[in-house]
């Protein structure tokens, strides 16, 4: 089937994209003609994946997206050739080995028997990964709890993270590769303080743990003398690629995430051969709308639980595609609650955005609503109203011209995420290579960072 571009006025009639979609649905509802528009990534014999891909009302034909697939083929074959810098993530998940795991879970275990909360000080790439999986994954009614801080300069959140921590027993994770993290390293000044005086500095060193590069760094030389774990962060994985390595695992850990499962999710994707034939077919299709004028990508959710991921995407996307004046805006939004907000815009404002649902079955007992409440409602489950919402939102999205790509897994579960991980950080690292940037770099960033230390400087 050709796929038609979007229209670009959204109140000239009805799409013929969606008229087509509507059609399709029901002539394959009675008579099953057409074949699941959603695609199983990967084409590696014997390896079970459970991402679906769905590009039907992307706006982007089939055959412009098969024209591309040899030099997508050809960047991926790049980040894998050990050429590029900060590709070590690429191989990493099966290469991490039994023994490095052993180690993380033999901190975790450690924490979890010593440790009340369990305090990461990180800022970026450093912590966003890890809160998300935990957010999605984590339990929250039993175990050590697992906060985050050392990502802002707000008193007032270090005040409320004394609050939730007075009167228990505290570990701390410090996360920084340069060893020199702006953010990181005023909070850890804060709260190392606050562990010297509460148990004094044997024991202090002892529940204080670092991820860092192994090699001459304040944060590695402060470890090595007085004596805290150091886990290393690998010179050749970036931040934001970083959250199936030890700064995300040990805190995945902590919270009582199975990060065996985690890593075997990842690493059953973490080869080139499974995505052959379509299984970049995603940033493709990205690159096709960013060069027909949608400069924004809107991650969409129906889960309050993956919020972070979207601001783990956002990081993702927008510090790898952001430069030599290309790239796609990376935005996010949680349905239903940002349809009474942004839901507007996204029907009828100006049409420079696509859409990416992420969606998920959800599991656990169906949540009934009582027949006492309203009619139509009575007698359903909020489950059934957030698919009737999800199919509701995709329906007049598309009917409004609006390109829409849905990804889906069967449920959040450690391997569902773990491959869903991975997959993203593919799927990034090469749509920025097809649009001519290095995925790997952020000199940007650098830029910001020199004006706020000489402010600081100047106090």
């Amino acid at each position: 089937m050709e796929k038609r571009e979007p229209q670009n006025d959204r109140n000239q009639g009805c799409n013929p994209l969606f008229i087509w979609y509507i059609i399709k649905k029901i002539l394959d509802h009675v008579w099953g003609i057409f074949p699941c528009d959603s695609e199983k990534i990967g084409w590696k014999e014997g390896v079970v994946l459970e991402i679906q891909v769905d590009l039907e009302c992307s706006g982007v034909s089939a055959e412009d997206v098969a024209s591309r697939r040899s030099e997508a083929w050809d960047a991926l074959s790049e980040i894998w050739s050990g050429k590029l810098d900060f590709t070590g993530w690429a191989a990493y998940p099966g290469k991490e080995g039994e023994s490095e795991i052993e180690e993380v879970l033999s901190a975790a275990e450690k924490i979890r028997k010593t440790c009340d909360v369990f305090l990461v000080l990180g800022v970026g790439g450093s912590f966003m990964g890890a809160k998300a999986v935990i957010d999605l994954l984590g339990d929250r009614t039993s175990g050590t709890e697992v906060l985050f801080a050392g990502y802002n300069f707000s008193a007032r959140y270090l005040r409320e993270i004394f609050r939730k921590i007075e009167g228990k027993d505290l570990g701390l994770c410090v996360v920084s590769k340069s060893g020199s993290t702006t953010e990181t390293l005023s909070a850890y000044g804060i709260f190392r303080e606050y562990m010297l005086e509460k148990y004094g500095a044997e024991e202090a060193a002892g529940r204080t743990y670092f991820v860092t590069e192994h090699r001459h760094n304040y944060l590695f030389d402060l470890a090595e003398k007085e004596g805290s774990k150091v886990f290393d962060l690998a010179e050749n994985i970036g931040g934001r690629y970083s959250v199936l390595t030890p700064v995300g695992l040990l805190p995945i850990a902590v919270s009582g995430i199975d990060i065996r499962n985690l890593m075997r999710g990842a690493e059953e994707i973490a080869d080139p051969e499974c995505f052959k034939g379509n299984g970049l077919d995603y940033a493709i299709t990205r690159q096709k709308l960013r060069e027909a004028g949608k400069g924004i990508e809107v991650f969409e959710f129906f889960d309050p639980y993956a919020a972070y991921f979207g601001e783990w995407l956002k990081q993702l996307f927008g510090e790898s595609e952001g430069k030599d004046g290309k790239g796609i805006f990376p935005a996010s939004l949680m349905f239903s609650r940002d349809l009474h907000s942004m839901g507007q815009f996204l029907q009828q404002g100006a049409p420079e955005f696509f859409e990416t649902f992420l969606l998920a079955g959800e599991t656990g007992e169906p949540l009934r609503i009582p027949d006492s409440a309203k009619k139509p409602f009575a007698g359903k489950t909020m489950q059934q109203l957030n698919a009737c919402a999800e199919k509701g939102v995709y329906d007049a999205h598309v009917a409004a011209g609006t390109p829409v790509i849905r990804i889906s897994v069967p449920e959040w579960n450690e391997e569902t995420v773990g491959q869903l991980l991975y997959f993203f950080e593919t799927e990034c690292a090469v749509s920025a290579m097809l649009s001519g940037v290095n995925p790997f770099g952020q000199p940007g960033v650098e830029a910001y960072k020199k004006e706020m230390r000489g402010y600081i400087e100047k106090l």
